[in-house]
């Protein structure tokens, strides 16, 4: 029984050690969060398309805020900083290439079949600008498709989306 119980915790500790963030965040070398008393946060709706759900970015907004605010910063519409949330979906065509396909009773030789279809990829950009220098601090970036449980739409992964945000200011 103790052999299997070190093999399974050793199975989860492998598993979680491998999990990759979906994030990507870049910032200036002298960037710290910690030197700032307030911010301030804004939807850029000037890209917006159709496709987006507002109520989806605004709940992803205040989830964000809530974060911030526990960290001891103070929301504040006048802030020389700014959190800019960017939403944007872009449609690309894949294609699964099927030379032949084979069966245990046939070749199939139509050889330019392919199965061609839209993925519509769904892009969040978070940037942190300090508005009296003009000057981008602080970036972060996620991509994922539609239907995928990464999408802010659910709750969970919009506050696990948060929560990484919120490390990688550690």
């Amino acid at each position: 029984m103790k052999k299997i119980t070190t093999i399974f915790s050793l199975v989860v500790l492998i598993g979680c050690s491998t999990t990759q963030s979906n994030i990507k965040t870049d910032s200036i070398e002298t960037f710290n969060l910690g030197n700032y008393n307030e911010f301030n946060i804004k939807i850029n709706n000037a890209n917006m398309s159709a496709e987006v759900n507002p109520i989806v970015l605004e709940r992803f907004k205040e989830n964000l805020k809530t974060a911030i605010e526990q960290r001891g910063l103070k929301y504040n519409s006048d802030s020389k900083i700014v959190f800019d949330i960017n939403f944007t979906t872009k449609e690309t065509v894949e294609s699964d290439p099927l030379n032949f396909y084979y069966s245990r009773y046939y070749y199939d030789y139509y050889r330019y079949r392919d199965d061609i279809y839209n993925v519509t990829q769904n892009i969040l950009r978070v940037n942190l600008r300090n508005l009296e220098d003009d000057k981008t601090l602080w970036t972060v970036v996620t991509v994922w498709r539609d239907g995928s449980n990464r999408s802010i739409s659910y709750d969970d992964a919009s506050n696990m989306l948060v929560d990484e945000i919120m490390i990688s200011f550690l």
